[in-house]
């Protein structure tokens, strides 16, 4: 998508739900997704009950997101079919949610991977025994 600074900037001063609408409508075109990693896998945030991944629908989101807080982590792309397949089952799975484009105060929607993958119109569960050995 590669989004350029002024557009960076807005993107991450949209509401929630703006930005919310924003990732739906990208996931429903069956394009990539962007997360967090380091060394030891996918950037999880912990919200007491919820374990939140955050995704972004641009690799520079996510890059800019990580600020200062996880210095170390990189952005891992991911296809939308192993993203649809594997990523959402397994993430149902594991008990974890998804964070959806969180702006710089780390505001978002949280959602649970099931009810995310009815908003993009995917039948779910598509496959519970896939681990997720990335996240």
């Amino acid at each position: 998508m590669a989004f350029n600074s002024q557009e960076i900037e807005a993107f991450f001063r949209l509401t929630t739900n703006t930005r919310y609408d924003a990732i739906v409508k990208h996931c429903k075109q069956k394009r990539a997704l962007w997360v967090l990693q380091d060394n030891e896998g996918c950037i999880i945030i912990d919200l007491g009950q919820d374990k939140v991944l955050p995704i972004w629908h641009d690799e520079e989101l996510a890059k800019i997101w990580r600020g200062s807080e996880y210095p170390q982590a990189e952005a891992l792309h991911i296809s939308f079919q192993d993203f649809s397949t594997k990523w959402l089952s397994g993430m149902t799975k594991d008990g974890f949610s998804l964070g959806i484009a969180p702006n710089l105060a780390g505001e978002s929607i949280v959602i649970s991977a099931e009810e995310f993958a009815a908003d993009i119109g995917i039948d779910f569960p598509a496959n519970t025994d896939t681990p997720t050995d990335n996240i």
